[in-house]
């Protein structure tokens, strides 16, 4: 008993003060319980999952998309949609750079607008506060605050399939 009690504490102070990683590394860092999710197969390893790909989640008022094509060394070109029924929609193209689980989301087929994302290796998750410049993407009654999109296919080709509204395709081939 008293080896498992010391075995517990050990686990649990490497997870604390000097094992820590250095945050300021560009990296992502794991903790041992990330990393033994990882290993079991439970969720993706975000260090080695590209955004490139399409999103989706589909709701009673129809379907939101996020696609994105390129790679985290060069960026990628995006397009999303967040509809809210058959006349309520947001609707933009733009850029993206990825550092681990943070995108940084520039629209700018209107106004400008940039914040950042969390993407999980799985889900990108838009913030629930947005710039003032990304209502110009959306008609009256729509935001694209607190909108997140599941990935559905990985890889520039089905990213390029990826079909809007203003747009014909939301992630063009280039």
């Amino acid at each position: 008993m008293r080896h498992c009690v010391a075995l517990f504490l050990a686990l649990f102070l490497t997870g604390c003060g000097e094992g820590q990683p250095d945050s300021g590394k560009a990296v992502a860092a794991v903790t041992l319980l990330e990393q033994a999710a990882i290993d079991a197969g439970v969720i993706p390893d975000v260090r080695n999952v590209t955004l490139s790909g399409a999103f989706e989640r589909k709701s009673d008022l129809g379907t939101d998309s996020f696609c994105a094509v390129g790679n985290d060394e060069n960026g990628y070109q995006i397009g999303m949609i967040a509809v809210f029924g058959p006349d309520i929609k947001c609707e933009g193209l733009g850029e993206a750079e990825r550092s681990g689980e943070k995108v940084r989301i520039t629209l700018n087929s209107e106004e400008k607008c940039s914040f950042t994302a969390r993407f999980d290796g799985v889900e990108l998750s838009l913030p629930g506060g947005l710039p003032d410049g990304c209502a110009s993407y959306c008609s009256s009654r729509a935001g694209f605050e607190g909108v997140s999109f599941f990935m559905i296919g990985e890889g520039d080709a089905v990213a390029r399939s990826t079909g809007g509204r203003d747009f014909e395709n939301l992630c063009p081939g280039g």
